[in-house]
């Protein structure tokens, strides 16, 4: 497979695949083939998520694919961040009651551990990290021409700083945090969402996320602040 024109994806969850895809339309080029870790048609190795950060999973989980895919890669790592818990369950949202465990599982432990806390203490938010690994292909620097820069001119960092272009060896790297503060109520609300939506209240809409139109959570949730950034950061010039 020709990868030069490639740009990937580093999930396989289709549906979220489909959501970046809406959300990031203004960055991405009709010209380019889009892929996502179902549909590509060599082997990929599992990427482990051993990172205790959302921002260290996201940069792992794109500069390892985009290694081994040799393209232009974004991942996103995301989760739930609870104040009184010290910010857990954070990277273990998907886990927080155990390797197998289901939504309803993380909820039930969720809600057990904030037994006592009053309502005030009980602030959180969601959390999105979304990382775009660049790679020295026609996409990567199509990307980079939109900022009138070139591979040898970006340096090379460490990456700790949010929406600064790095380079780290054979790859630029760059990443975006988006929120959506909130806070956690003991009685389920909603049927929508999934994951802690119906456990997460967000006062200004008087509402659970579990409770808001899919089409208005998309377009004001975590990933859609993320994205937002990214594409605000490279201009394309194309309309909405």
């Amino acid at each position: 497979m020709q990868h030069d024109n490639v740009f990937l994806f580093a999930t396989g969850n289709r549906h979220k695949r489909r959501e970046f895809e809406g959300l990031l339309d203004e960055f991405l080029s009709p010209t380019w083939q889009l892929h996502d870790l179902t549909d590509w048609p060599e082997p990929m190795p599992d990427i482990e998520e051993d990172a205790d950060t959302f921002v260290g999973n996201a940069i792992k989980k794109a500069g390892d694919a985009s290694r081994v895919a040799n393209c232009t890669t974004m991942a996103d790592d995301s989760g739930l961040e609870v104040d009184a818990l010290d910010g857990r369950p954070g990277v273990y949202s998907a886990r927080f009651a155990g390797e197998d465990a289901t939504d309803a599982d993380n909820n039930a432990k969720l809600i057990e551990e904030l037994q006592g806390v009053p309502d005030s203490e009980r602030t959180a938010r969601y959390v999105c990290v979304t990382a775009l690994a660049i790679a020295n292909q026609k996409v990567g620097r199509a990307i980079l021409r939109r900022l009138h820069t070139n591979f040898q001119d970006v340096p090379a960092g460490d990456l700790r700083e949010e929406a600064e272009l790095t380079r780290v060896e054979d790859r630029l790297f760059i990443w975006f945090r988006g929120t959506v503060e909130g806070r956690i109520i003991d009685e389920a609300r909603g049927d929508g969402g999934f994951g802690y939506d119906p456990h997460f209240y967000v006062p200004r809409w008087d509402k659970t996320m579990a409770e808001v139109p899919m089409a208005k959570k998309n377009s004001v949730s975590h990933r859609a602040e993320a994205a937002r950034k990214l594409v605000d950061y490279f201009p394309s010039g194309r309309k909405p």
